[in-house]
């Protein structure tokens, strides 16, 4: 491989020895060297470089600034600080900086220089790898919240060793929580329905023992806001508890409308047959009698029977509705 390597350094004995240093390690590759510190900075924002050598001490601009500057225009060239001594505090403020390794000039060699362009390249490989890895990672946390927004889906985690209680961002939106405050568990228990209370917290008990659960409780947003969550809860080393929070109150809201129209259906379908089975027993049965009375004592029974039949008909289906959707509210 042929590297194209830069050296900024106004004194031309060190770029000598600098040169030889090269040629002596065998390294392959397409010199550059300036000597004022202007310049550099001009080339590092124009051209690219395998690796740039920057001296610490330039007149007019020192190689600090100069480092300074080309970090914050997000070159990430590797770059190695070029020391006349080895100043630990210098040091540290040239990485701080943004270097990617120093060469104190007494040191300068073949083999110093070999393993300092070797390393100065890895690390510089390693550090990209990793601002790519944290990219990727941001652009999926980004979109995993995103898929959680719209599927209105959180989570959580409760310690059973020191009770502490946590709700992601996406979580605390749909429990209600005001933006910017931490609910704790003591807040959420209270805003669970009281007639649902039992049951999360006796899941919550039971998950000890067992590895999972996944049920439904109802959560009082407001005096008129009823939400309905499904709690998915799992066991971490045996101490902790984590899982998924989702609000499914238009799936359960659907679901319901489509129940309760099922059971007005089936209402109106028994009374329908109750109505028949009635109008041909009250033919059979009274038939025999009416047929010995006078022609207007007969029509006035009949149609008191039938009238009265009729009439009853409706109450006996709103009554068989209040105990289908009574058994349905049980099974809620």
């Amino acid at each position: 491989m042929i590297y194209r390597i830069l050296v900024i350094d106004d004194s031309e004995d060190d770029t000598f020895f600098f040169k030889k240093a090269l040629a002596d390690a065998g390294i392959e590759s397409q010199l550059t060297c300036l000597t004022d510190g202007i310049a550099g900075l001009e080339a590092l924002r124009q051209e690219t470089y395998d690796c740039v050598f920057l001296d610490f001490q330039l007149p007019g601009i020192d190689g600090l600034s100069i480092l300074q500057k080309i970090r914050r225009e997000g070159k990430d060239m590797p770059i190695v600080m070029l020391t006349g001594q080895k100043d630990e505090q210098t040091i540290v403020r040239l990485m701080q900086a943004g270097a990617t390794d120093y060469l104190p000039k007494a040191t300068l060699s073949a083999d110093s220089l070999r393993i300092s362009i070797a390393t100065a390249r890895k690390v510089y490989l390693m550090q990209k790898e990793k601002s790519l890895a944290e990219a990727s990672l941001k652009i999926s946390e980004a979109r995993l919240a995103e898929a959680q927004h719209i599927a209105a889906i959180g989570n959580w985690e409760q310690s059973f060793l020191d009770h502490s209680f946590f709700l992601s961002e996406e979580a605390q939106r749909i429990t209600g929580n005001n933006a910017g405050d931490k609910m704790g568990l003591l807040t959420f228990c209270r805003k669970i329905h009281r007639q649902d209370f039992h049951l999360f917290t006796e899941q919550i008990r039971q998950l000890k023992k067992n590895q999972s659960y996944d049920f439904n409780i109802r959560f009082v947003k407001g005096p008129k806001d009823i939400k309905c969550f499904n709690i998915k809860a799992y066991l971490v080393a045996g101490n902790k508890a984590v899982g998924t929070i989702q609000d499914i109150t238009e799936l359960k809201n659907a679901w319901l409308t489509a129940q309760k129209a099922e059971i007005k259906s089936k209402a109106t379908s028994i009374v329908l047959v109750i109505a028949v089975v009635t109008f041909l027993l009250s033919e059979a049965i009274l038939d025999p009698f009416i047929d010995q009375m006078t022609a207007s004592a007969s029509l006035l029974i009949s149609l008191s029977c039938k009238g009265s039949i009729a009439v009853a008909l409706k109450p006996l289906e709103v009554l068989l509705k209040k105990i289908m959707m009574s058994r349905l509210a049980i099974g809620v």
